[in-house]
């Protein structure tokens, strides 16, 4: 009886061992499975996995990639590249066999990294130019070039490397792209144009009144007046007083000449407001003389004296204006630098009329005298040119110069009686 069960218990007893080791057995792809054109008949998921991954591997071995960027190269190969798939999915879906298709991509390993390392090697930053004015050189103004910027564009790098690498290509070839400086060399030569100088000239052995001349120049020399700014001669020059290291020099007060302290420094003003005048200015305040002067044209001269008094004007060239006072060997020259403009001016002044001197005076023996003059009525007129041809003429002021009463000795009493002029 034992033996005919152990008999029967045989057959199932050994199916079932069957049964457990198949239940336990790895499983295996149906003959004829691809995964791309990878077999993967009869292996396991982990030997399929493995064998794909190391086909992928071959691959990327043989790919190359050259970047050429303004003739700089650079040169990758495996494993600088590596092939990236979903292997999981393609696996997963050939578990019922048949060829299964596998999506490759071919990139940079760190390519975020590596295509910002490429881009910071072309990437330079633009240099505006640079304008340096120094009053006190011959050449007031030096500049410092600029310098272009470079960049290359990040987005058409990846775009163009991932490109090459699908394609199956082996190169790439891209330009950096440049970036002008905002502010040139010529456009700052521009703002430092030669508006306008003028001269004139004095007694360089009258001491007193050639000290105040240079003083007032030096301390002229090197304003800048800025866009819409309004420039004060009086502010510029301070107080002509001891303390501000003016001296006594001749002045006119009430219409005669005078012992004063800053004589002289009319003389500047004047300078100032003829350069002003041709450099297109506007000028806000000036005030004439009441006697003649000899260093300018009547109706040209610009008389200040204290707070009472003074010469102003308004830059309204849109950019700032530089202004040089040079005062050597008996002339003052006052320069203005600016804006390039089309326009220049050209002065005009029309004696209109004279004005004859009253009767002399005389004077003693030892006292100062001085010769009768005419005085004048004059008027100043402006013209304007643009690119050389004359647009406008203006009369921009009308003024009246008094006569100067001469001073003469008194005549040998063999000559007759002689009657003082009150």
């Amino acid at each position: 009886m034992g033996g005919k069960m152990y008999k029967l218990l045989l057959p199932a007893l050994l199916a079932g061992f069957f049964f457990v080791l198949c239940a336990f057995a790895p499983a295996r792809f149906p003959a004829g499975t691809a995964v791309g054109d990878i077999p993967v008949g009869g292996m396991t998921y982990a030997q399929a996995q493995r064998a794909v991954a190391e086909a992928l591997r071959k691959k990327a071995e043989e790919k190359s990639l050259t970047v050429v960027v303004d003739g700089q190269k650079y040169r990758y190969r495996y494993p600088e590249i590596r092939a990236k798939a979903d292997l999981a999915a393609a696996l997963s879906a050939a578990r019922g066999g048949g060829a299964h298709p596998l999506s490759v991509q071919y990139c940079l390993v760190r390519e975020e990294a590596v295509l910002r390392g490429i881009c910071d090697d072309f990437y330079r930053r633009s240099e505006d130019a640079a304008m340096t004015f120094d009053p006190a050189a011959a050449e007031p103004f030096s500049f410092s070039a600029e310098r272009s910027g470079r960049y290359l564009d990040g987005t058409v790098l990846k775009k163009a490397v991932e490109e090459a690498l699908g394609g199956g290509q082996g190169e790439v070839r891209l330009s950096s792209s440049r970036v002008p400086a905002r502010i040139t060399v010529a456009a700052l030569r521009d703002r430092a144009t030669l508006l306008a100088s003028f001269s004139t000239a004095f007694n360089a052995a009258a001491e007193g009144r050639a000290r105040n001349i240079a003083l007032a120049g030096r301390k002229l020399n090197g304003t800048v007046v800025g866009a819409g700014e309004e420039f004060s001669f009086n502010a510029a020059v301070g107080e002509r007083t001891e303390a501000n290291g003016f001296c006594e020099a001749p002045v006119i007060f009430e219409g005669d000449f005078v012992a004063g302290v800053g004589g002289g420094v009319c003389q500047a003003s004047t300078t100032v407001y003829n350069a002003a005048l041709l450099a297109g200015m506007c000028i806000a305040e000036y005030h004439p003389h009441s006697l003649p002067v000899g260093y300018v044209e009547p109706s040209f001269d610009a008389m200040v004296s204290g707070k009472n008094a003074d010469l102003r004007f308004v830059n309204g060239t849109g950019a700032p204006v530089y202004m040089t006072c040079r005062v050597a060997r008996g002339e003052i020259c006052v320069s203005l630098y600016g804006k390039k403009s089309a326009f220049s001016y050209r002065r005009e002044s029309v004696v209109t009329g004279t004005l004859p001197p009253p009767e002399p005076r005389y004077a003693s023996a030892g006292a100062a005298l001085r010769a009768p003059r005419e005085g004048l009525t004059s008027c100043g007129y402006l013209v304007r040119y643009k690119n050389g041809v004359p647009v406008e003429k203006k009369r921009i002021r009308s003024d009246r110069y008094a006569p100067v009463r001469g001073v003469l000795p008194l005549p040998h009493p063999s000559d007759g009686p002689v009657q003082n002029s009150a």
